[in-house]
């Protein structure tokens, strides 16, 4: 049993076919168009351009090469010496080289090593990216680098040209070489453009390609940049809806074989369940039995060395699994379903898609877009969606990237498309209580308790196994910074429950903040609250081009209690801010406690797509909770009497 893979991008090195002289992966020549332009067609604003991008994907070699030539046109423009390579999971990244090109032909070869690096996007979803600083960039510059992915053997594929960039292009160039007795079939996405069949191979080149401009928290970015798909198709390629019923036959009957009718398995259900009667916690039972089985999918890939030297063997059914204590995620799925079957329940294999990056299209006849597996279970009238195979996700919970999109769940006749609902707002909160003091100078200091529930807890969690003690440590703290004003001091100081699956991840930190006070006379102006608002760059703009969108719904709960400094008292306080909308509510107030301000502020998100119709009233929302969070109090020194509000 081997969990299917969705994983992005491959690619070619040798390919002399392309509208260059040379080999593909050497630097291409400086024209004397690259260094007289001056400004972008129709944006003589724009900080930089690309002059030539080039993507080649080999599905023999299982290599993809990236060529990227910048140039920098004002000195907002410098940034882009800072190069940052998203590279996707399974994917290793080789024969980086990297050079500055003066306006006066000198060239400058980068010749530092790259830092892999984990930034932080929309709430706290994690991206592994490669670093590096271009030598030396001045205005007029142009920067070029080119590397190559590299995918192992083995491994499905599913195949991309992204043609819109965040930069005006001027010339961009596509190759895709096909598997040995592969047929290929390509899906363009807002591009007119086809690509050229020539032999095994299909080429592209387009000019002048407007950028792509994104908004904050809006759909992946993949639905609606321009692009072209590919995907392997039967040579007698079917109807749309007789492809995915043949497929959903096909995977069923596997699944009916792998899941069998195993007494060990009978045995282990009537264990796990014992004298209970009640059906939910029957089925939370087989599903924590479940969960005990050592799943592979969360460790590192092992060689077929290793494999063999810790005698770890490919599954060939769920008696396998049980025996045996391992398997991937598909496994303990699997696992999982064939125990409810035991028990007495009707229970079935779910084929879901992701959304993380893309949505499905039924219209591409790939079944690679349905990446992993979850569990459909009858409990109590009621179909529940189950996901044991992800480690650490709680019972009744499906991870984010899985919901809202959709999935097969199958049958002797195919399956029924079906979409799993997505987890309400109470099922992934961040719950933060400050103790902290205020000192006379301005600056503020003290320790934050941070809890993470459900789905919050669980990306956390996710993240952290790929990593040691260090780099979980670098990585609360690198995110909790986030969430403050520039210039804090954060310390990671403990933290538990990083291998639990049903209890808070509770991290805490030592904090300090230089300056978040100003003085005014006797006076301090305090921010009532801590946190910075991550939405305010979202809704700053008066119309929105693309729908509002965020992972999950989700809760924020804070507790904030500020010490005043000695010899002061509260002169003023924010009155109570709230607002609502029937997806949202908020609110936030602050109140005096002896010698210490305590703020409340609660932001519940019980929604993740809105139309562009609904920009207007969410931006109204989002304007409030920014005004509210970021209300002053005001501190006196001397002999005021404290005004409690």
């Amino acid at each position: 049993m081997r969990q299917f893979r969705y994983v992005v991008l491959l690619a070619c090195l040798v390919f002399s076919s392309l509208c260059f002289s040379q080999k593909p992966e050497d630097w291409l020549p400086i024209t004397p168009q690259d260094q007289q332009m001056k400004e972008v067609p129709g944006n003589p604003g724009a900080s930089a351009v690309q002059l030539y991008y080039a993507d080649l994907i080999d599905d023999v070699a299982h290599t993809e090469f990236f060529y990227h030539r910048i140039k920098v046109l004002s000195d907002k423009g410098k940034e882009y010496a800072d190069v940052h390579i998203e590279v996707p999971p399974e994917i290793s990244v080789g024969d980086l080289k990297a050079r500055t090109i003066h306006p006066d032909g000198n060239i400058i070869e980068f010749t530092g090593k790259p830092f892999d690096k984990t930034i932080f996007k929309t709430k706290g979803v994690k991206v592994q990216e490669k670093t590096f600083t271009m030598p030396e960039v001045t205005v007029g510059s142009i920067v070029e680098y080119k590397f190559k992915f590299k995918l192992g053997e083995g491994y499905f594929s599913a195949n991309a040209w992204t043609i819109q960039h965040n930069l005006f292009t001027v010339k961009e160039n596509f190759y895709f070489k096909v598997a040995q007795g592969g047929n290929v079939s390509y899906a363009p996405i807002n591009i007119e453009q086809k690509p050229k069949q020539k032999g095994s191979s299909l080429e592209l080149s387009v000019e002048n390609v407007p950028a792509f401009e994104s908004e904050g928290y809006m759909p992946p970015e993949g639905n609606y940049k321009s692009a072209v798909l590919f995907y392997y198709v039967p040579k007698d390629a079917p109807t749309s809806d007789k492809f995915w019923q043949d497929y959903g036959k096909q995977y069923n009957d596997r699944a009916e074989h792998l899941l069998g009718n195993y007494k060990e398995v009978k045995d282990a259900a009537a264990e796990a369940v014992g004298a209970e009667t009640d059906p939910d916690k029957k089925l939370r039972k087989l599903y924590a039995r479940a969960q005990q089985i050592r799943n592979l999918t969360y460790e590192r890939e092992r060689t077929n060395t290793e494999l063999k030297k810790e005698n770890i063997k490919g599954n060939e059914n769920v008696a396998d699994v049980l025996k045996r204590g391992y398997g991937d995620r598909e496994d303990v799925t699997f696992l999982f379903v064939a125990l409810a079957r035991a028990a007495g329940f009707d229970a079935s294999v779910v084929m879901v898609s992701s959304r993380e990056s893309k949505f499905f299209l039924k219209s591409v006849l790939s079944a690679r877009q349905f990446d992993s597996q979850v569990a459909a279970v009858q409990v109590n009238g009621k179909n529940l969606f189950l996901d044991p195979g992800t480690k650490f996700c709680p019972y009744g919970l499906i991870r984010w990237i899985r919901t809202s999109t959709a999935a097969l769940k199958l049958d002797q006749n195919g399956g029924t498309f079906v979409i799993v609902s997505p987890a309400t707002q109470d099922k992934a909160v961040i719950s933060r209580t400050a103790n902290l003091a205020l000192s006379e100078d301005g600056s503020l200091k003290g320790d934050v308790t941070v809890e993470f529930k459900g789905g919050e807890a669980l990306e956390r969690r996710l993240s952290a196994f790929k990593t040691d003690e260090a780099g979980r440590k670098q990585d609360m703290e690198d995110e909790f910074k986030t969430w403050l004003v520039s210039g804090a001091h954060v310390q990671m100081t403990s933290a538990k429950g990083w291998d639990a699956t049903d209890d808070p991840l509770v991290v805490q930190f030592s904090v300090e903040i230089p300056g978040y006070a100003s003085a005014a006379g006797k006076r301090l102006l305090v921010p009532v609250y801590l946190f910075q608002v991550k939405q305010k760059e979202t809704f700053k703009h008066a119309q929105r081009k693309y729908p509002v969108y965020f992972p999950y719904a989700f809760a924020e709960m804070d507790k904030i209690f500020m010490k005043l400094p000695a010899g002061y008292s509260l002169e003023s306080a924010p009155p109570i801010q709230q607002a609502d909308l029937p997806a949202a509510r908020y609110e936030n107030f602050s109140s005096l406690a002896g010698t210490q301000l305590v703020t409340q502020r609660a932001l519940l998100l019980n929604g993740i797509f809105f139309d562009v119709a609904k920009y207007a009233e969410l931006k109204d929302f989002f304007s409030k909770v920014q005004a509210g969070d970021e209300e002053q109090a005001v501190f006196r020194g001397g002999s005021v009497n404290a005004q409690k509000n």
